[in-house]
């Protein structure tokens, strides 16, 4: 007999009647019960095979949303019934897997992760594993490690929730829930194209099986949005999180006949308002959170302190949008709320008080912000500890205020331990990263770097020290997010020495779960008996044993601060190095000028001299255009030696060999084409080597007089499929003239051209010595990267400049046109730089870019040009010559022919190149002809 809802509701009654008014037969109450609970049971049952957790992406302050199924708390009710001692062993089973997915929808992630292990352990003893208790444990379990940031696990597991899901069905709800954490799993690892792929397969299936207007539709849509909102697709995001937003409200009307649970749609409003804050849409965010607000207060939840936190992040708003006289109230009253619910100790409270002390100091008001600011640090410390991230920013706020009070001592002995300890958080959490969380957390760490050169820029007169703290951290995160850590972990991966892999994953499951835990305050450490050092000392132990068993491992995996005393004591009396570093000014907030710090260092120098470029917005405007225009016109120049030269160049009096290391606009000129005025260009008065990081020293001199094989790839004249792209006769001659003058010197070539000069043979190549491509190159601005040229689509590339520049190989032309669009395919004639990042190159001497604006790229703070020159040196070569504007034909063959006979000649290629450039000049006394290519690295 099959009973609605209603006619069990009535059975309840009567069981409730009998126990109050006929206590003595406890026959007839014990057998009524019975039978509800039983009933309970197979309804349970039933729910079971389609109530599982979807994964929901969330920003800050939106939290997780349980689907409630129809008759789903009627149906817990009547289970709660049944004794323990009377359930079966398939009942023990969804209690446990319950248990563990409750402790895991409050977050409590060390507690589930060993409840859902004793589930995992009961089921496989009772030979359950084909029940659906079975496939809810195993589909829970991915989300928990995908939670904890745990990929690797929860790689692991995802592949057995989609086995066993698929068995109860591929169009069930389980292995649809699956398919959702799969694309989930696949954003997290930075494969976004596949990612949308799957949210769009997911979207199909979930209109098939549980309809266009269910929460769980409306799940994916927030999903497939905060996927969009993550590769900076803001408008596309915001289209469908306001898709999301109807389809939820919907679905939590349809839900309120029943209850009234349509409140979680905070959630999805949430999200939306947070998506067009980091938009910049700052009236439309604002729009959404003040609906959001009246939505708490209609619901009388104006002392939950999610509404707190909802104040707070509106006043952060207003702060953005210098809608000061907002402000205070919001945060007076988050204050309130978050004391009266939680307490003057709360990490909630801290954080008001905090942003209240920031607004304060903001608006100049000092005096009140500083007693605040020192209140939410001690708050912070009691609560969180002194190496937790929200502790170190309160300690820099108060930097901050005493250096704008010009306390300079006191500000430098807040800001030390600050940016000494920021190193650390790199080290910390840079390791299990993937390139796009490396990015986006590079994006709110390096603002600190620049606010610390300010500060230090200020306190230099008083305190000249510090001139070595900028050098230091400057070494330290120059060019952070082009490092090798990819590519080590696939050298891990593919070496085939299961021990090793299998500690390296397992060191990266420890910095994982390290990296979730130092977010938590020590309340939460100790509810969650989490040991933190425990897992510190783990996690260190593994990393002395993977670098005494991996060199790649030793020396990719650590931001080490190199300071200026080893760099200083490699050079000669004849050399010399300048370090130069962007400064986007800051003064109480960011703005739009700059400037530049060059420090220079000699062997005699006790400390670097530092030589600040106050104009840095000219730099990179007026004078970078005029220096081009200078350049392409073939005029004469000058003004670009006083501005860009000059300044320092009394700094190098008696030095002959340079070692620059340059960044922001002087990554986009040639400085051995300034000329000073009646007299020579800088070519001809010192011998400069670029290099994109000054420690860099230490390795290329500890290579120097390393004799090079002689063996060697020369791709040119590709075959590219179309007529969409110039073909270079040109490079043929080149490929040709360069092949005769190696193999004459004893070299042994591989040559590939047509349709074999192919990003597959690229790819496949295992560290040459000398590796010369001769093709068009391209660099897309931002906006260009919009209309997804190249085969890149525009997600990926708006927000990753490395998918921006690349080389064009054979077959590009089909690539362009979109009959291969795939980034990730292995031969779509498209090499790009985040591509040339994972080529085999560790021991290549040399790689010759001959192609135009090959060394052109973003410029962005402490990152050098952020394109295929770097990638390159980052996959492992010595040294790298590019271009840096498109280039005369004849000139080029002509400088290349030149190069290659002096190198064969001298056995120098720093001194070759520039004895190449030099006979060019004697020919063409334009730099126009002999500047375009300059050489970096040694």
């Amino acid at each position: 007999m099959r009973l609605s809802p209603n006619s069990a509701l009535t059975l309840i009654l009567i069981f409730i009647s009998f126990n109050a008014f006929a206590q003595d037969d406890d026959e007839l109450s014990n057998l009524i019960g019975k039978g509800l609970s039983n009933l309970g049971s197979k309804k349970k049952a039933k729910l079971d095979s389609i109530d599982f957790q979807f994964a929901i992406s969330v920003n800050e302050n939106a939290g997780l949303i349980n689907i409630s199924q129809k008759g789903e708390k009627l149906t817990r009710g009547l289970y709660e019934l049944k004794a323990q001692s009377e359930k079966t062993p398939q009942e023990i089973a969804r209690d446990t897997v319950d248990y563990a997915t409750g402790l895991y929808e409050y977050r409590m992630y060390q507690l589930a992760e060993t409840a859902f292990q004793d589930a995992k352990n009961y089921i496989e003893s009772e030979n359950l594993t084909t029940d659906i208790s079975y496939v809810r444990l195993i589909s829970n379990m991915t989300l928990l490690y995908m939670a904890q940031g745990k990929v690797n696990e929860a790689a692991t597991y995802l592949e057995m929730a989609l086995k066993t899901s698929s068995t109860v069905g591929t169009k069930s709800p389980a292995y649809i829930a699956n398919l959702n954490s799969q694309a989930k799993l696949a954003q997290m690892n930075g494969h976004y194209n596949e990612a949308e792929k799957d949210f769009d397969e997911v979207l199909r299936m979930v209109k098939d099986v549980f309809s266009q207007n269910s929460l769980q539709y409306a799940i994916v849509l927030n999903n497939k949005a905060l996927l969009y909102q993550n590769v900076g697709r803001y408008d596309d995001a915001i289209t469908l999180m306001n898709e999301a937003i109807t389809t939820a409200e919907a679905a939590f009307k349809k839900a309120m006949k029943r209850s009234k649970n349509s409140f979680d749609g905070r959630r999805f409003q949430s999200n939306l308002a947070f998506m067009l804050q980091m938009a910049g849409k700052y009236p439309e965010a604002e729009a959404v959170f003040l609906e959001m607000k009246k939505s708490y207060e209609r619901n009388i939840a104006s002392n939950n302190p999610e509404y707190a936190a909802l104040l707070n992040q509106l006043a952060v708003l207003y702060m953005q949008t210098k809608k000061y006289d907002q402000v205070e109230a919001l945060l007076k009253k988050a204050q309130e709320i978050f004391k009266k619910k939680q307490s003057e100790e709360s990490p909630g409270y801290a954080r008001a008080t905090a942003d209240l002390g920031n607004f304060y100091r903001l608006t100049a008001k000092y005096v009140e912000a500083e007693p605040l600011l020192i209140q939410a640090l001690n708050i912070r410390e009691q609560v969180l500890g002194n190496n937790h991230p929200d502790y170190i920013r309160t300690k820099e706020d108060l930097a901050i205020l005493y250096w704008k009070t010009e306390r300079f001592d006191k500000a430098f002995e807040h800001y030390k331990p600050v940016m000494d300890k920021t190193i650390d958080f790199i080290n910390k959490y840079f390791p299990p990263m993937s390139e796009a969380e490396k990015t986006k957390f590079w994006d709110i760490t390096a603002p600190r770097f620049q606010r610390f050169y300010n500060f230090a820029l200020a306190a230099a007169p008083n305190n000249p020290a510090i001139v070595a703290d900028i050098y230091d951290y400057q070494t330290a995160t120059k060019g952070l997010l082009l490092n090798s850590t990819n590519k080590i972990k696939q050298s891990i991966l593919k070496s085939g020495d299961k021990s090793l892999i299998d500690e390296y994953l397992l060191w990266l499951d420890k910095k994982e779960t390290l990296a979730r835990f130092y977010s938590l305050s020590k309340e939460e450490l100790t509810e969650q008996k989490i040991d933190l050092s425990a897992l510190e000392a783990e996690a260190n132990t593994l990393e002395r044993s993977l670098s005494s068993r991996s060199a790649a491992f030793s020396s990719g995996y650590s931001t080490h601060v190199v300071s200026f005393q080893k760099i200083r004591d490699l050079l000669t009396e004849k050399e010399a190095v300048v370090e130069i570093i962007r400064v986007q000014t800051f003064d109480n907030d960011f703005t739009a000028d700059s400037r530049y710090i060059v420090l220079v260092l000699t062997k005699a120098m006790k400390t670097p001299k530092m030589i600040v470029l106050d104009n840095g917005a000219q730099l990179e405007t007026r004078y970078a255009k005029f220096y081009r225009n200078a350049i392409q016109q073939k005029l004469e120049d000058g003004y670009s030696y006083d501005q860009y030269w000059a300044r320092f160049d009394s700094e190098l009096a008696g030095k002959k060999t340079i070692f620059v290391s340059p960044d922001g606009a002087f990554n986009q000129i040639n400085l051995n084409t300034l000329k000073k005025p009646a007299g020579d260009y800088v070519l001809k008065n010192y011998d400069l080597t670029i290099v994109g990081n000054s420690k860099d020293l230490i390795e290329l001199k500890a290579k120097k007089g390393v004799v090079a094989k002689k063996d060697g790839v020369l791709l040119g004249f590709p075959d590219y499929g179309g007529n969409r792209i110039a073909a270079l006769p040109g490079t043929k001659v080149e490929i040709e003239t360069v092949s005769k003058i190696l193999k004459g010197a004893g070299y042994k070539l591989s040559q590939y051209a047509a349709l074999e000069a192919s990003e597959k043979n690229v790819k496949a190549l295992k560290s040459p010595s000398l590796m010369h491509i001769a093709t068009h190159g391209y660099f897309l601005k931002d906006s260009e990267s919009q209309k997804g040229a190249f085969g890149i689509s525009a997600e990926n590339a708006a927000n990753n400049p490395l998918l921006r520049s690349g080389l064009m190989l054979a077959n590009a032309s089909k690539t362009i046109d979109g009959a291969a669009s795939d980034i990730e395919s292995n031969d779509n004639g498209i090499l790009t730089a985040y591509e040339a990042m994972s080529l085999n190159l560790e021991g290549t001497n040399l790689i010759v870019l001959s192609a135009c604006e090959t060394g052109l790229g973003d410029v962005k703070n402490g990152e050098g040009v952020y394109g295929l020159q770097r990638a390159f040196l980052v996959a492992g070569a010595d040294a790298m010559i590019m271009s840096l504007w498109k280039v005369d034909d004849a000139a080029t063959q002509q400088l290349m022919t030149n190069f290659y006979t002096n190198w064969i000649k001298l056995g120098n290629k720093q001194t070759a190149f520039k004895q190449a450039q030099l006979q060019l000049m004697a020919k063409y006394k334009e730099p126009y002809y002999w500047g375009a290519f300059v050489m970096m690295g040694m």
